[in-house]
């Protein structure tokens, strides 16, 4: 005989089971991220000439630091913003949340392979239910920002290689042409997943992956076209941050240069595989050879990479260990 009780106590111990897995999961990576980047601080070769910079740098250039600080909270704001607009169709969440959310996804994702653990992190802050549909939403805002720092950075790219070597040479133009078509087709993508959704509700494989499907048909092309706006607004923000950075260790770039430079930076960086605590090395080294390219002073482009990584990575990752590990499941 069946007791009705046994199914419902049943489902719940389940239930519980998973939110401890998660949680446990979610704490395993953070303490992972925060191990690496101790390692990273204490490893890190070039102290010595950071406080020279230090010591030496005039008051007035202070004021490049003020304005890149001063971005920093929009930054993440709009990332904020993005995320609310996002999970709107799934489950209505305030501002706030979403702050906790992208700062305890930067956590999260400061582990692993192109920031993609960052979805444990945003999804803990929704209910249960959600956070298949979380899944798929942080993959669309993945896709979204993807999409704007490659179109931005083809075309910089483009015309920063016209500058520095007299033109698109064969292979590049290739790998220039390759990725354009990505990103033509990523962007189709982008613009028609509503219409994808409906139609994958009329296949077998529905039932199964209708936690994951069914929230991309609640968009419409406004809603779409609002996302991608907030992501550009985003992207031109840690653009000057990067410029703002630059300016305070005194390397010297005129706006055109910056303008074809930086956004030729991000691109590379971007596309990139590689872990979110060695990223500080991997944009130094590829700020070194894009803004290298109209300037000399190679140590202060470097300083400048690892120090823009450590304001706009670092500070947010410690921010959202503290949220992730003080949630309550």
């Amino acid at each position: 005989m069946e007791f009705p009780g046994v199914a419902s106590i049943g489902g719940f111990a389940k239930s519980v089971s998973m939110k401890l897995a998660f949680r446990s999961f979610s704490v395993l990576i953070v303490l992972a991220s925060c191990s690496f980047l101790v390692y990273k601080l204490c490893t890190f070769q070039q102290y010595e000439v950071l406080f020279i910079q230090w010591k030496q740098m005039p008051l007035s250039r202070l004021w490049w630091l003020a304005g890149l600080l001063f971005l920093l909270p929009l930054n993440w704001f709009l990332e904020a913003l993005k995320w609310k607009f996002l999970t709107s169709p799934v489950q209505k969440i305030n501002i706030t949340t979403s702050i906790k959310s992208v700062l305890s996804g930067v956590s999260t994702g400061f582990f692993t392979p192109n920031r993609v653990g960052e979805l444990v992190g945003r999804i803990a802050f929704l209910e249960p239910e959600n956070r298949k549909a979380g899944i798929t939403l942080s993959l669309v805002n993945s896709l979204t920002q993807n999409v704007v720092m490659a179109c931005c950075g083809i075309l910089a790219c483009i015309l920063f290689l016209s500058v520095t070597a007299g033109g698109l040479q064969p292979d590049m133009f290739y790998f220039i042409s390759i990725l354009m078509v990505g990103v033509l087709v990523l962007g189709a993508v982008y613009f028609t997943l509503p219409r994808w959704s409906l139609q994958f509700k009329l296949t077998r494989l529905s039932v199964k992956l209708k936690g994951f499907t069914d929230c991309l048909s609640g968009y419409n092309l406004r809603n779409l076209l609002q996302i991608i706006l907030v992501s550009f607004l985003r992207y031109g923000i840690f653009c000057t941050q990067l410029y703002f950075m630059l300016r305070f260790f005194h390397v010297e770039l005129t706006p055109w240069q910056a303008l074809i430079a930086i956004p030729t930076t991000y691109l590379f960086v971007t596309f990139t595989p590689s872990l979110a605590f060695s990223e500080a090395a991997v944009r130094s080294s590829y700020a070194v050879l894009v803004v290298g390219a109209f300037s000399p002073q190679v140590v202060n482009i470097a300083l400048a990479g690892v120090c823009i990584w450590t304001v706009n990575v670092v500070v947010p990752m410690l921010a959202g260990s503290v949220l992730i590990i003080g949630k309550k499941s």
